[in-house]
């Protein structure tokens, strides 16, 4: 009986394969499933929440790899405002938020930039609007609003024909298609208020599908407006650094570069403040799709995507700054140093006769920044016999930055003190008062800017010929090529220093004051944190800056210009039996890499002509084989497991064919053109058990052998005939990353359930026993927990999302462990006219990052809640 069934729905795949979209859902209509035992659909309820998750746990059922799915319906009842927010609800994936808003996500304790993100199947570019961002590999998620997608689909294990560059897991981003959905019109009016910046901002998203009465043509158009008017709160302290003292004979330090200094290598800030950061942000997004189906035989496909976020910001912080102390003559009056770490110090002013006669400063920063991404994708799918063939050409870029950064700092004498003895906390005191405006005068304006842009054009086919035959179902090829460039450029402002203004502007921080934001720092800190100061006006600087004739060039030792041209071929079998189902495939990759990068060749650094431009080639080639095995033990059990060979490439800027330095300090960093991907042997498997028609308890086991992870190396090079220190990205020591993943969901009573999920992941690094063993992005313990209820005119989730602290992969840095509360209700009218209510970290949770440890504090920061009322209108 089994057999004959298996062959009933052999028999079937061959049939819907042949045939065009409007005739399959005419088809399925009409009862081609009525003899077929694997779907009950007397199951089948037709209720929101409900048919979302049996809509996801089919596709799971579906999906030949390991895999999670969102659909669209499950995505809409969590109050989540973009795709990476949506997919932290998903089992092993980990979410890296900025600004309160999610941006990047990776997968099973891998760095975004270590995972692939496609819509549709095909990459997305995307680029940043912070300033001082490097570019990433990794997917700027703030790009794309969760209203655009149909179904969300997360890979964790591969296939041959899926493209290669993922460590941990791919995305598939889907959106709607027009042939497969009804005419409809949906629009959802809401308003938002941040409980931070206090202020309401407007919503709007609006979906129109047509379909002609043939169902042979069918338009889909999407509109996404959100405003978001931020402030983020907190304190920070950077540039962490190993330093070397000498002790006077009244216990006064002075900074020392000798190997000869009493006191040696003690982790040492170079500055940090208290930092108001506002932001107007204005994310555009239209998407717009084509279905034609002239015929049986052929099917066109045609989609257009286009976002841009305005992202205004400013940014003001009273800083306390040691390097200046450090450089300027100045010493350590009292100090106390815990772990290794300088906790605690009273530091001085500086000799009034230096060239720069100030000690500490206030800083006020102004932006005008906009990114866009923009994706155009053409698909013909012929249907000839028992061939599937599919023609595919796109192209997608990702492009802008900050287009105008301008920086104002005020400086004074004083002498200050800093105390990080408790954690997430940074207690200082200024001889003058931070709040007497006329103390602090003009040091230094800038007037600065950066561009980056990421584009990929694609030529793509891919051919699959169903057969009859007892094992093989089916046999896949095909072959892809892609022209992928990334360039990344810094203009830096070079007449606004102390030397150049001090003539000329006569400026006091009075001239330009403005009110300082109400509760500022409240639940952070201590009484001796420093949470008022004064607070510059930025608009009357901007006019000011207008008198102001900057002078800017091309800063050098940061630009470069990354291309990769890659071709594919891949071939795989699907394998269908009584026992199992499976695909075996594999899949050869070559790539060819140019890297060009400023080097500099003689000082000082700030000429122009010290600088050439370089080029360096690099060629290699992948074979990445990938098995996909599932075993259905039971109708509601299955057994599957997957190995693969797997690689993903290193991050832009470690590419780059420079070498920059200082010859006073003899050191100095570079990139590594010859770098080799990261490259992985991978196993996984899971039991997953659907014991009921949303029902499921699973477990997964997962294991990665990473042959070698990027790592910085210390080594002596030459350069001007000077033996100097230089940091330089290497392939180094390999090692694992393995982890257990569960998930649980179910509906006790109709309408009434949890969804919950815990991910755990070990990582080390081969031969490594400090604190760089951490391998970036991975979170021990990774959990979801969601309730929700839903009746005829009621429908809530609440959502609790928690990660344990992680290394980010900049230096020593380490997030510590973070968790949200998020929440949703809708009230159903009438079946056309819902209310809804959103709420974001409704607990007010703290970002707290550290270097090296908890006396080392790098940012503590709050970003507020977040709540949204409005109306959607179905029509």
């Amino acid at each position: 009986m089994q057999t004959h069934n298996n062959k009933q729905a052999q028999h079937l795949r061959f049939k819907l394969r042949a045939m065009s979209l409007a005739s399959i859902t005419a088809f399925l209509s009409n009862g081609a499933f009525a003899n077929t035992p694997d779907i009950d659909l007397d199951t089948i309820e037709i209720r929101g929440i409900h048919k979302s998750l049996l809509q996801s746990l089919a596709d799971k059922k579906q999906h030949s790899a390991i895999s999670d799915v969102l659909s669209a319906q499950e995505i809409g009842k969590f109050p989540d405002k973009n795709v990476a927010e949506a997919l932290q609800r998903v089992t092993g994936i980990s979410l890296t938020r900025v600004m309160g808003e999610g941006e990047r996500i990776g997968v099973r304790g891998t760095t975004p930039g270590q995972n692939r993100t496609f819509l549709n199947g095909q990459n997305i570019a995307s680029a940043d609007w912070w300033i001082s961002s490097q570019p990433n590999r990794g997917f700027n998620y703030t790009m794309l609003p969760a209203e655009l997608v149909s179904k969300l689909e997360v890979f964790k294990t591969p296939q041959a024909n899926q493209d290669e560059g993922s460590l941990g897991g791919a995305i598939n981003i889907k959106t709607h298609r027009p042939l497969t959905t009804d005419t409809q019109f949906i629009v959802t009016l809401q308003s938002q208020y941040s409980d931070l910046s206090n202020e309401l901002d407007p919503q709007l998203a609006a979906f129109y599908n047509y379909v002609n009465s043939n169902r042979d043509f069918g338009m889909l158009f999407t509109l996404n407006r959100q405003q978001r008017t931020l402030r983020r709160d907190g304190l920070e302290s950077w540039g962490w650094h190993q330093a070397h003292f000498k002790e006077s004979n009244d216990g006064k330090l002075t900074y020392s570069d000798h190997d000869s200094a009493d006191i040696k290598n003690i982790w040492t800030p170079s500055g940090g403040g208290s930092a108001v950061f506002q932001q107007e942000r204005l994310r555009t997004s239209a998407t717009m799709a084509v279905d034609y189906q002239p015929s049986a035989t052929w099917q066109f496909e045609f989609d257009a995507l286009y976002s841009q976020l305005d992202a205004d910001n400013t940014n003001q912080n009273f800083l306390w700054q040691p390097s200046n102390v450090f450089s300027r003559g100045g010493v350590i009056n009292d100090y106390q140093i815990i772990n290794n770490t300088l906790a605690y110090a009273d530091y001085s002013k500086v000799d009034p006769a230096n060239t720069e006669p100030f000690s500490t400063s206030m800083e006020a920063i102004w932006r005008q920044s906009t990114i866009k991404t923009n994706s155009i994708n053409v698909k013909a799918m012929q249907s000839v016999n028992l061939w599937q063939n599919e023609y595919q050409l796109g192209f997608t870029r990702g492009s802008g930055g900050t287009y105008d950064d301008n920086t104002s700092q005020w400086s004074a004498n004083s002498g200050f003190s800093v105390d990080t003895r408790d954690k997430r906390d940074i207690k200082t005191h200024y001889e003058l008062n931070p709040n007497q405006t006329e103390n602090w005068w003009i040091s230094e304006v800038r007037n600065d800017s950066q561009h980056s842009v990421d584009q990929e054009w694609y030529l793509q086919a891919d051919f699959s010929k169903a057969l009859i035959h007892n094992l093989i179902d089916s046999v896949d090829f095909g072959i892809k090529y892609r022209n992928h460039q990334r360039d990344f450029e810094r203009l830096r402002s070079n007449n606004g220093s102390y030397s150049d203004i001090k003539d000329t502007l006569d400026w006091t921080l009075a001239d330009f004051s403005a009110p300082f934001p109400k509760d500022y720092l409240h639940g952070i800190g201590s009484d001796e944190t420093l949470k008022h100061y004064a607070f510059a006006d930025t608009q009357s600087l901007a006019n000011a800056y207008r008198d102001y004739s900057f002078e800017q060039q091309v800063e050098q030792a940061s630009r470069f210009d990354i291309q990769e041209q890659t071709s594919a071929l891949y071939t795989k079998l699907n394998l269908l039996t009584d026992l199992f189902r499976a695909n075996v495939g594999v899949r050869i990759v070559n790539t060819i890499q140019d890297a060009g990068a400023y080097q500099q060749i003689a000082s000082p650094s700030s000429a122009q002509t010290n600088f050439v431009w370089q080029e360096q080639s690099k060629h290699y080639t992948d074979i990445l084989p990938s098995l996909n095995l599932n075993f259905d033990l039971k109708r509601d059990l299955a057994f599957r497991f997957a190995a693969a060979k797997v690689m993903a490439r290193a991050e832009y800027n470690h590419l780059m064919p420079s070498t920059n330095y200082n010859v006073t300090q003899a050191q100095g960093q570079g990139g590594n053109p010859d770098l080799d991907p990261y490259r992985a042997t991978q196993y996984d498997m899971s039991l997953e058990w659907y014991f009921s028609d949303i029902g499921l308890l699973s477990v997964a086991a997962f294991a990665k052998d990473v042959k070698s992870f990027i790592e910085f190396k210390r080594q002596l090079e030459v350069h001007e005939d000077i033996l100097m220190t230089i940091d330089r990205p290497i392939n180094g020591a390999g090692g694992n990353v393995w982890g257990i993943e569960l998930s649980y969901q179910h509906e006790f009573l109709q309408g009434l359930g949890i969804i919950t999920n815990y991910t755990f992941v070990d990582g080390k690094r081969d031969g490594n026993t400090t604190q760089q063993a951490f391998i970036p992005g991975t979170s021990e313990h990774t959990f979801n927990l969601t309730g929700y209820y839903e009746n005829e005119w009621l429908s809530a989730r609440i959502s609790h999302n928690y990660r344990t602290e992680f290394a980010t992969g900049v230096g020593l840095e380490m997030q510590d462990d973070f968790s949200q509360i998020d929440a949703t209700f809708s009230y159903h009218i009438n079946p056309n006219l819902s209310l809804n209510l959103e709420g974001l970290n409704l607990g007010d949770e703290i970002s707290y990052l550290y270097e090296g440890s908890h006396y080392s504090p790098k940012a503590v920061y709050r970003n507020g809640r977040r709540f949204y009322v409005g109306v959607r209108f179905t029509y």
